[in-house]
């Protein structure tokens, strides 16, 4: 009787290695990149607007904390995707497809928000004179600038809840193997 691959000594421990090396490492990714988000969105932009004596400073932070985020799903997002491409676990084709959207529906997001958004706020920031708080409600350039962070807020929203999920997936898929 012929032994499966899991089960034929050292070849096995090779295979089962490299399995949880993958896993690892995907689970890290995911983790670090998706508990950053968690972290920027419920402590530091609700922190740095509530301690900071400026608005204009909190905003500042913001925003350089958020392109340093930006950087991290830009890398992290396709190093997930190639991790999900190459590993063998044990999912249907439904949620290996799921999962790969999910990441890259997150990694678009990252893109949209640092290539898209983000410099229009500048502009439109730079186009205030750089204090926004000065600049009245109803001024069509502070309207602009309103409703893009509702966008980018959106963005990091739908990014968050795709990796709560993608987080799933992946655990789910490492526990079948």
């Amino acid at each position: 009787m012929s032994q499966s691959p899991e089960t034929s000594g050292a070849g096995a421990i090779r295979i089962k290695t490299g399995a949880a090396i993958l896993a690892f490492l995907e689970a890290l990714l995911l983790g670090v990149w998706l508990g950053s988000m968690i972290f920027f969105s419920f402590v530091v932009a609700p922190r740095a607007f509530a301690i900071l004596p400026s608005r204009h400073l909190a905003g500042q932070l913001v925003s350089s904390t958020l392109s340093s985020l930006e950087i991290m799903g830009l890398i992290a997002g396709p190093l997930l995707i190639a991790l999900r491409l190459v590993s063998g676990a044990a999912v249907s084709r439904f949620a290996k497809l799921l999962h790969l959207l999910l990441l890259a529906l997150m990694t678009a997001s990252a893109g949209l928000s640092r290539m898209v958004i983000a410099p229009r706020l500048e502009a439109l920031r730079a186009g205030m004179g750089g204090v926004i708080d000065n600049v009245p409600l109803n001024d069509p350039l502070r309207m602009q600038f309103d409703d893009l962070h509702k966008y980018s807020v959106a963005l990091m929203t739908a990014a968050m809840l795709a990796g709560l999920i993608a987080m799933w997936l992946t655990v789910r898929s490492w526990l079948r193997r």
